[in-house]
């Protein structure tokens, strides 16, 4: 997982793990676990998913 900082444009990556499928079909449900970087920075933030090389369209999140 990419995490992009939206202040200051800096990229984070977040390890994954206990994927429930590894698909990448649209509109196939999944789920997975994230290790946040113990040095990300706070603030609205873009997350996105790569798999295979390919991203995920963005979600806005907030990290705290």
């Amino acid at each position: 997982m990419r995490i992009t900082n939206v202040a200051t444009g800096d990229v984070f990556y977040a390890r994954t793990a206990n994927h429930s499928t590894m698909s990448i079909a649209p509109g196939t449900a999944g789920s997975t676990t994230f290790t946040v970087p113990a040095m990300i920075e706070t603030g609205a933030s873009y997350l996105v998913v790569i798999a295979n090389g390919i991203a995920s369209k963005h979600v806005t999140i907030t990290v705290e």
